[in-house]
């Protein structure tokens, strides 16, 4: 009969007893017990499921693959999302640290806790400053989601240690004020580029993000329903921009032939003069 029990046990010269995890169990028709003291409940249990299967503890479940054979697992298996450039970086980060040939397994929740103890306490080579909570944090939530993905899809992992992540600030909020916006138009308006004021009203007046503003295509602007359609955003999603007046008043000024994309500039930074 194999069973996971308590026993209470006392070291030389110590008064009170304590209890230790382990299992009893019938191999090849041997009894064989064994107890440990910093077993807790769930180690036992897996340490007689590995007996029971006559394999040693370091063959268990989850040891057969590597951290860096999951990670390339990972990465694949994110190849069509934007950022899987990010998660490569990041986790490329975790790999150095952890080990490309450490088993899967031993990537323990006391060895990611040293981990970021060793972030926040260390400084960033290019900015010479303490690394932010966000810089931390974007590895850490790649390791958990490849992890999950190891117990729940790719069952090589029994359990997933807990990651706690750090408390990021809220961002700082700001609307332009009127004569904030006044400002910035004449700015505009002294530019060699004779596309940024339209540019800029453009996102003031539908909140797109640059990407999506230097990517428009007359093909997404919709002037008969008055809406600009997003085929890529952020979210992944698509979705529909109504136009306000001003947006509608602009592109039908925009002389033809309305083709390709809306507007010619390939890029536009803060410093853009």
């Amino acid at each position: 009969m194999a069973e996971v029990n308590q026993r209470p046990w006392r070291l030389p010269g110590q008064r009170t007893k304590r209890k230790a995890w382990g299992f009893t169990t019938q191999i090849n028709g041997k009894q064989v017990r064994s107890y440990k003291a910093e077993w807790t409940q769930d180690d036992a249990e897996k340490a007689l499921a590995a007996a029971l299967l006559q394999i040693e503890p370091s063959k268990a479940k989850g040891v057969g693959i590597t951290f860096g054979e999951a990670v390339e697992r990972y990465v694949q298996g994110q190849a069509r999302k934007k950022s899987v450039a990010n998660v490569a970086r990041h986790l490329e980060a975790m790999t150095a640290y952890f080990g490309e040939e450490t088993p899967l397994a031993e990537v323990t929740g006391a060895r990611i806790s040293a981990w970021k103890d060793e972030q926040l306490a260390a400084v960033c080579p290019r900015t010479k400053r303490r690394y932010s909570s966000a810089a931390i944090n974007r590895p850490l939530a790649a390791l958990r989601h490849l992890l999950r993905r190891a117990q729940e899809e790719w069952e090589v992992l029994s359990s997933v240690p807990k990651i706690r992540l750090e408390k990021e600030p809220e961002g700082r909020i700001r609307w332009l004020e009127p004569e904030d916006e006044t400002r910035l138009l004449a700015a505009c308006q002294k530019s060699r580029n004779a596309e940024l004021p339209r540019l800029v009203v453009m996102a003031l007046e539908t909140g797109l993000r640059r990407g999506e503003l230097l990517g428009l295509t007359w093909d997404r602007v919709d002037l008969s329903r008055g809406v600009i359609r997003l085929e890529v955003t952020k979210s992944g999603r698509r979705r529909e921009v109504p136009m306000r007046q001003v947006v509608y008043d602009l592109l039908t000024a925009m002389p033809a032939p309305r083709e390709g994309r809306v507007f010619r500039t390939r890029s536009i930074s803060l410093l853009h003069s």
